[in-house]
């Protein structure tokens, strides 16, 4: 009895294996990057995001400070701008950072 479960268990392990590999290589979206990546393609490139942002005076700051009457048009065009992993590795709350980014550039006349 032992025996057979531990095939089953073996044969799953298998399928999974293959249906992983199945849906690696499919094309889908391939062109399309996720977030900006190394020169060689391989890992995420998080210097750009933050090299972007940080080229803006008080910019990083004041979002993380939630002080967003100091939010500059020059500020929005670059974080409304950036891939949504950008926006995780320069703020923890990314989601709620978008949200009151969107809001506070729209108020002050840039919309996403």
């Amino acid at each position: 009895m032992f025996e057979n479960k531990q095939k089953v268990y073996v044969l799953i392990m298998l399928l999974m294996v293959m249906l992983l590999s199945i849906s690696q290589n499919t094309k889908g979206n391939a062109n399309i990057p996720l977030a900006p990546v190394s020169e060689e393609g391989f890992l995420p490139n998080p210097f750009q995001c933050v090299n972007d942002a940080r080229k803006v005076p008080n910019c990083i700051d004041a979002v993380k400070k939630f002080q967003f009457k100091i939010i500059t048009k020059e500020c929005c065009f670059v974080l409304l701008k950036a891939p949504e992993d950008c926006l995780g590795m320069l703020f923890p709350m990314r989601f709620v950072i978008k949200i009151m980014l969107q809001l506070t550039c729209r108020f002050i006349g840039i919309h996403a």
